[in-house]
């Protein structure tokens, strides 16, 4: 992020209100506050997107009964080399 940039958002007096409790419980103020909630969000609608194009990519690509097998052969490996205790000696 290069410099900062100012804008004026209108909101419901309860919000605003919200947002004031919310500032003293903590050390920020409202820009700060504010930023970081809207990083909050944009990072989330971003990995959104991530997810759709994954379940997208999925379905146009989905897995093969050779991957699933692969898959299956790794995990029962890694399985088998835990050390499982015996039910018997309890």
């Amino acid at each position: 992020m290069g410099g900062l940039s100012r804008f004026t958002v209108s909101v419901p007096t309860e919000l605003m209100e919200a947002v004031d409790k919310e500032l003293i419980k903590g050390k920020r103020n409202r820009s700060a506050l504010v930023r970081r909630l809207l990083e909050e969000a944009l990072r989330e609608a971003e990995e959104q997107e991530d997810v759709k194009r994954y379940i997208q990519g999925y379905r146009q690509q989905p897995q093969t009964e050779d991957e699933f097998g692969w898959s299956d052969y790794v995990t029962a490996q890694a399985l088998a080399e835990l050390p499982w205790e015996d039910n018997e000696t309890r």
